[in-house]
């Protein structure tokens, strides 16, 4: 049964995968309908009222790598008090290998530059994917794995997945609302990290359990 679950999964993921290179080669080749969408979205949040915007400012900084460092060791911290210790790694390794180095090496071969028409906020390197984007559906996800391996509420679950899943939305709206990345940036990062999730997920089920040495 857990076999064939996995087949569905793969399919859904295989289809992401296709999706997302379309996406990305969409960026990489200037496709115009690409660059009508970006217009169209970012002009949409730019005129955002002017406390949204602020606290998108506020938020969005919970995405910088030194927030997304401390969140990360305090929930691993948590984790393996909770003696979840592989649980621990599986976060740490997702969130901080991952999702940095998997959103650098794309950002390096595309080499998209940043918008520079709206910001408030300044930052620099390249713009596609938005790292934010990939880190906080990366977390967010495995904290989500982490809870669908112990919890058996189902309501619970669906909530806290709909909680997560707002979360991430409002990182993506977060980073066009300051100015630094293209919506499409923010849509591409949110692919990659579910498809490196989704790796590391997939590979980690007989590993994310228990003590780091089982008993004989």
């Amino acid at each position: 049964m857990k076999q064939l679950h996995w087949r569905h999964a793969d399919t859904w993921m295989l289809g992401l995968a296709v999706a997302w290179l379309f996406w990305t080669g969409a960026v990489w080749q200037h496709a115009t309908w690409l660059s009508t969408f970006d217009t169209t979205v970012a002009n949409f949040w730019h005129h955002s009222p002017a406390w949204f915007q602020q606290a998108m400012v506020f938020y969005t900084q919970f995405g910088n790598p030194t927030m997304v460092t401390i969140i990360t060791l305090i929930i691993a911290g948590l984790l393996w008090i909770k003696h979840q210790p592989r649980a621990a790694i599986f976060v740490a390794f997702n969130t901080w290998i991952l999702a940095g180095y998997g959103n650098y090496l794309i950002k390096q071969l595309i080499a998209r530059p940043r918008p520079t028409a709206w910001r408030l906020v300044q930052i620099g390197g390249y713009s596609y994917p938005s790292g934010h984007s990939t880190t906080t559906t990366i977390l967010i996800g495995s904290l989500l794995v982490i809870a669908f391996d112990h919890w058996r509420n189902r309501t619970a679950l669906n909530w806290v997945t709909g909680f997560g899943c707002l979360l991430v939305l409002l990182m993506m709206i977060s980073r066009v609302v300051v100015g630094v990345h293209y919506p499409s940036d923010t849509i591409g990062g949110l692919l990659l990290g579910c498809l490196l999730l989704y790796i590391s997920t997939r590979l980690s089920t007989p590993y994310r359990f228990g003590p780091l040495k089982q008993k004989i």
